[in-house]
């Protein structure tokens, strides 16, 4: 019959052979109940969120979170049923199927309100026809003072014979910091605006504010990441 009896030397033997088992435990339990908060965590409607992806095959939204709480207070001043400017990393690959249904499952629900997008990005997301046509807001003073160069969407459906042609976004060449940063690729990269985000003008306001953040080197000049491959 076992000896059952508690004595420190029992103690120590039985840690001696199953802390190993503890401490695996530990570990599970930790990491199902970061997991579960993470899932579970409250958030604001999609019309309370400005959501800005960086759509790209590698890219970090770390470094632009104090960029993300200056266009917060920008886009609350504007209007004040926003809760929150996010930035998230959508990994996108032209080639890649998955990365393509990823980018429609997101434009189809409504979550990114606006896009840094890749060369390749940018070519998906104007051919998902969801993209705002940036002519009327940049004709009226929307970002003038950036010397961002504006990129036309000119192409045909292959199935409708529909001709498109209109201002998709802005070229984000200009904009070194992002790269200073470690956050995002800019070369041949665009900005684009999704139409169906809920706040479009919140977004644009918010938008500005980032243009302004990067463009001035506010946090750049801080930061000495090597920048995202």
């Amino acid at each position: 019959m076992p000896n059952t009896k508690f004595s420190l030397p029992a103690l120590r033997e039985h840690l001696r052979r199953y802390l190993w088992i503890y401490l695996i435990g530990i570990a599970v339990c930790l990491v199902g109940t970061s997991l579960l908060w993470t899932t579970t965590e409250p958030r604001p409607a999609i019309d309370e969120t400005v959501t800005v992806f960086l759509a790209d095959i590698s890219s970090n939204p770390d470094p632009l979170a104090p960029v993300a709480q200056d266009m917060l207070e920008a886009a609350q001043a504007y209007d004040e049923k926003i809760k929150l400017v996010e930035f998230q990393n959508l990994s996108f690959t032209g080639d890649d199927y998955t990365s393509m249904m990823l980018l429609m499952t997101r434009l189809t629900v409504g979550e990114g309100d606006a896009f840094l997008a890749s060369p390749d990005a940018t070519e998906a997301l104007v051919r998902s026809e969801i993209l705002v046509d940036l002519e009327e807001y940049v004709n009226g003073g929307w970002l003038a003072d950036y010397g961002l160069e504006p990129y036309y969407a000119d192409w045909t459906d292959e199935e409708s014979g529909e001709h498109h042609h209109y201002l998709a976004g802005l070229k984000l060449d200009s904009v070194d910091a992002l790269i200073e940063m470690g956050a995002f690729n800019n070369e041949g990269a665009c900005l684009c605006v999704a139409q169906n985000g809920g706040n479009v003008d919140a977004t644009m306001v918010a938008l500005e504010t980032m243009i302004k953040d990067l463009t001035e080197g506010k946090y750049a000049a801080a930061n000495d990441t090597k920048p995202a491959a």
